[in-house]
């Protein structure tokens, strides 16, 4: 039998990104042979490793130390839910008796319901009551940060969050990963319209309606029972901008399995963020432009599956052809 293979289309209309030949491109850039600072920021460097969470864990205790011994203030934006990293970090600082007295803690992005009120940390629906309970509670009182370095969001402060941020400096360092979009968390191109890069670059906080695709995503993590129950995902959120991010000190992106969803979501954000063209259009690439790191895991950095790797009767067809010899 033979197959048609000169069927064509074009990518969907309500993606950002369409440029056809750089979205095969990128899909055939090794990540191996592009690790180091092998970009056009020379300050930016990628690094496969075998086990980003203990990078992350590790990257973020260091600076808790240091901020500790130095008595120095410490202003980072985090993740969540980041749970194993939490819990690691929480431990050492535990067995090290680290103190967090310098440390201040902002958010990445936070879930909000349909009339735009934020999930309380308490709420089990918070991202942020993840991070209260699996690292907040878990380090000994004597050793917590005060809470009011705790910078939780509200539907107060959700406008002038980036000017709190700001306020202290800015982040010495900002954590984050991709959404299945391509955004940053819960930054992207429909949340963050912009004519240009620079107009893009300059766009603070703000309450978003996050796309699908990221609905999707969040609906796979344990905290909506790893049941792709998208229904159960918050319709919207409240995130920082992209001027946060660029104004941190150092920004460390971290891209790894997720624990119920695998990778194989994770494996085209990430080639379009780290290979194809910075542009408002694809937020995650804007990382390239900063001073910073991202740690991709080994399964992430596998190369995408192709039809012939797929095709069980072709396998069966070579087997039974060596067979033979």
């Amino acid at each position: 039998m033979a197959y048609e293979l000169n069927f064509k289309f074009a990518p969907a209309e309500w993606l950002a990104f369409r440029d056809e030949e750089v979205l095969l491109n990128v899909m055939k850039e090794d990540f191996y042979a592009k690790q180091g600072k092998n970009f056009e920021n020379p300050n930016f460097e990628l690094k496969v490793v075998s086990d980003v969470h203990n990078y992350f864990a590790i990257d973020l205790m260091q600076r808790i130390r240091i901020s500790d011994i130095k008595d120095e203030k410490l202003v980072v934006i985090l993740p969540t839910p980041e749970n194993p990293v939490f819990i690691n970090v929480a431990e050492m600082i535990n067995k090290y008796k680290i103190s967090c007295r310098n440390v201040h803690v902002f958010f990445l992005y936070e879930y909000a319901n349909e009339k735009g009120e934020v999930a309380p940390w308490q709420s089990p629906y918070s991202r942020t009551g993840q991070f209260m309970k699996y690292f907040y509670n878990k380090i000994e009182a004597s050793l917590r940060m005060p809470i009011e370095n705790i910078h939780f969001w509200t539907d107060e402060n959700v406008a002038t969050y980036s000017e709190e941020l700001s306020a202290l400096g800015g982040a010495d360092v900002a954590y984050t990963a991709l959404s299945w979009s391509g955004g940053i968390g819960a930054i992207d191109f429909e949340s963050f319209p912009a004519n240009d890069i620079n107009e893009f670059l300059s766009m603070g906080s703000r309450l978003v309606t996050p796309m699908p695709e990221m609905i999707a995503h969040d609906s796979l993590r344990g905290m909506f029972g790893c049941a792709g129950d998208i229904a159960n995902v918050p319709p919207m959120a409240v995130t920082v901008g992209p001027k946060d991010l660029m104004s941190a000190k150092e920004w460390i992106d971290v891209e790894y399995l997720v624990g119920c969803g695998g990778v194989s979501h994770q494996k085209f954000p990430l080639r379009l963020a780290m290979f194809g063209p910075i542009s408002e259009k694809n937020p995650g690439s804007i990382m390239r432009l900063n001073k910073g790191i991202c740690y991709v895991s080994e399964e992430v950095a596998v190369p995408p599956t192709t039809l012939p790797d797929y095709d069980i009767l072709e396998k069966i067809a070579q087997i039974k052809a060596k067979e033979e010899k």
